[in-house]
Parts: C-alpha cells; structure tokens; sequence
C-alpha cells in the first residue's frame, strides 16, 4: 500500500475517531495495561488486523461487532479519563465488551454499550452535557455526516459548525473543554 493511501486512511480515521487509530490503540494498550493482541482479543478480531488498521492499511474494521466493540473500549478510555467510570471497573467491562454483540449504536452508526453514567454518575455536570449532547447528535447523524453539516455551516455559522464538529464527532475531553469555554 503507497503512502498516499495510508495517509488518506488516517485521514479518515482522524475525521472518525478524533486520531489515527494506531495512536488511540496504543493509548488503550497503556490505559488499559494490555498489549495489542489483548485488544485484538478484546475487539475479536486478529492481531493482524488490528495492526492493519493501526499502521492506517486499513481506514476502518469491518466487522460490525468488533468496530462497535472499538468504540466502546474508546468510550470507555473517555469515561475513564473523565472520572465518570473508575479505573478499578475498567477490566470488568472490557470483559462485559468482550461479550457484546449489537446493544446500540455510536455517532458513527457502530454498535456500543451504553455508557455507565447511570452507574457512576460523574459530579462534572460540564462532563454531563458533553456525553449527553454527543449522545443525541449520534442519535440523528452519523459522526461523517456530522463532520458533513458542519462544513456546510462553517462560513455562515462558525460557532455552531465548531460545537457540531467538537461535540457531534470529536472527543469526550474536548467536548467538555468546549461546553467550559462556552458557559464563561
């Protein structure tokens, strides 16, 4: 594969997932103090295949239950670094997402779990409204289309096109960092 097409799949994966996808796996590797056939394992997809998707030869997993099973332990790593979910709870449900096959749906259409906030409902009502507003924007749109409508608004309304792209398809701490700078 050329260094074009590499380039264009991390592309993708930075408009998808706020990164390319070998950077996030590393994190959850470290987070999580597993390697990256322990999230292969996790994901159930191969080693090989997570590497293809992390060295950008792939733009994405194409098995529906292991890309939602991404985007959950993404979610998770959110939750977790946001103090919504204790780190001490984290291996109980990478196991329960080990499990999963097709509870829900992402912003990206991928099947999840829903989040803890029921469970461990964070003290940070910034963190709230964060989760909570990604939730319902993935409820109506895909993070592609997301990113889609926010283009379209940028010259006209850039403030909205930014919650849009932020909150709609960004990541967790910079969601909250937003709702912050915005609610000053």
């Amino acid at each position: 594969m050329d260094a074009t097409a590499i380039a264009r799949n991390q592309e993708l994966q930075r408009q998808w997932y706020g990164a390319p996808l070998g950077e996030l796996c590393r994190d959850l590797c470290e987070r999580f103090g597993t390697t990256q056939s322990g999230l292969a394992e996790i994901l159930g997809i191969s080693p090989a295949m997570l590497s293809l998707v992390m060295r950008g030869q792939r733009a994405r997993i194409a098995n529906p239950d292991a890309a939602a099973r991404l985007s959950a332990v993404l979610h998770l790593a959110q939750e977790v670094r946001a103090g919504a979910v204790p780190a001490g709870e984290a291996p109980g449900v990478l196991a329960e997402i080990r499990a999963s096959r097709t509870p829900g749906q992402d912003s990206m259409g991928a099947v999840v779990l829903p989040h803890h906030e029921t469970e461990a409902p964070s003290a940070d009502p910034d963190l709230r409204f964060a989760l909570r507003l990604r939730d319902l924007l993935g409820s109506r749109a895909s993070a592609v289309d997301i990113l889609a409508a926010a283009a379209l608004l940028d010259e006209d309304h850039p403030g909205l096109a930014e919650v849009l792209r932020v909150c709609g398809a960004g990541r967790t701490d910079e969601a909250v960092a937003l709702v912050r700078a915005i609610g000053r």
